[in-house]
């Protein structure tokens, strides 16, 4: 049966996977060779998009069947021997997916079993990337006249009048531009509302904030926290670096933070709190620095966290060049990337 299936394929950091070979096999029984069903292989293209064509029949086996018989009956009940072709009735369908493709100078091959339903497979490596803000990231600052929100907020909160700041959906949107292979676009000049690149960093911005808000929720739960003692903020920002963050920019995968930068000791205003993107660290036995792209300060690889040990957990400042800005904590905010749209280039 001539069968074509469509799906993508990633990195295992979710980076694009571009110009992968791919081909539908059967595994076979350990000692045999496992049945190519390949009719038109496929290529993934920009996005990781493929599509192969295969044959599911190719996939039985065949054996050699001896059977001793009556050569002619009724008329000649002579035995015989005889040997026939028939097909392996203990050869199991199982269909797998495998990939080849180059990294890092060397040829790679992957396999996955197929599954119809399946719209996104994964690499086993991460792509490697190299990310700096002053190429990767968007290179205007993050102010956007008007409001951001057309509603008022619970519980007394002020919200930011005629300017706002889109800085989850820069940094979310600085990710996927890197994971997707392409060029962040290169305007200065901040988008207006209703333009294709405004429409999609707002989008972006809404995805940051999390479902009902819940990022919203952790800020203002981080907000009325100490930074010391074993609820305080220099112990959750541990946590955060050492059990999620740590882990992801090892994988080379980009982190969208969110910055404590105020406590209801010093303003009600929720949205003077910042996001950003993460996509290196380094650190010794007691000191941390987290590399960042800012959107408040664009075109600018000197942003970075310094945190230092304490006892309690993580102490932090946020360098901005020979400049500081109070840092009371981090957090990670979950990020899904996704392919911007063809027209952003």
């Amino acid at each position: 049966m001539r069968i074509t299936y469509a799906s993508r394929i990633v990195f295992e950091n979710g980076a694009v996977a571009k110009n992968v070979r791919v081909s539908v096999f059967d595994r076979d029984q350990p000692g045999k060779t496992d049945d190519d069903l390949t009719i038109t292989p496929g290529l993934s293209d920009d996005q990781g998009n493929f599509t192969v064509i295969y044959d599911s029949a190719r996939y039985q086996d065949s054996t050699l069947v001896t059977i001793t018989a009556p050569r002619h009956p009724p008329v000649d009940w002579t035995l015989e021997t005889r040997t026939s072709i028939e097909p392996d009735a203990q050869d199991v369908y199982q269909p797998y997916l495998r990939f080849t493709y180059p990294l890092d100078g060397m040829d790679h091959t992957a396999e996955c079993d197929l599954k119809p339903k399946k719209r996104e497979y994964k690499l086993p490596q991460p792509l490697p990337h190299d990310f700096k803000p002053v190429q990767n990231g968007f290179q205007f600052v993050n102010r956007f006249p008007g409001l951001f929100l057309p509603i008022a907020l619970p519980f007394g909160l002020d919200q930011p009048n005629a300017i706002y700041g889109l800085c989850g959906g820069m940094s979310a949107g600085a990710a996927d531009f890197l994971l997707a292979g392409r060029n962040i676009p290169q305007t200065t000049t901040v988008p207006k509302a209703g333009e294709p690149l405004h429409r999609f960093l707002y989008k972006r911005q809404l995805d940051s904030l999390g479902s009902f808000g819940d990022i919203i929720l952790r800020f203002i739960n981080w907000m009325g926290r100490p930074d010391e003692g074993p609820n305080g903020t220099q112990k959750l920002t541990l946590g955060e670096f050492e059990n999620k963050i740590r882990s992801r920019l090892n994988a080379f995968r980009p982190v969208v933070l969110g910055m404590l930068y105020v406590k209801w000791s010093d303003s009600r205003e929720v949205w003077l709190n910042h996001q950003v993107l993460a996509y290196r660290y380094t650190r010794t036995s007691d000191n941390l620095r987290i590399d960042l792209y800012d959107p408040n300060y664009p075109r600018r690889n000197d942003v970075f966290i310094e945190a230092i040990k304490t006892p309690w957990g993580l102490k932090c400042v946020q360098r901005i060049g020979a400049n500081s800005k109070t840092l009371y904590g981090f957090f990670m905010i979950p990020h899904q990337p996704v392919i911007p749209p063809s027209e952003l280039s």
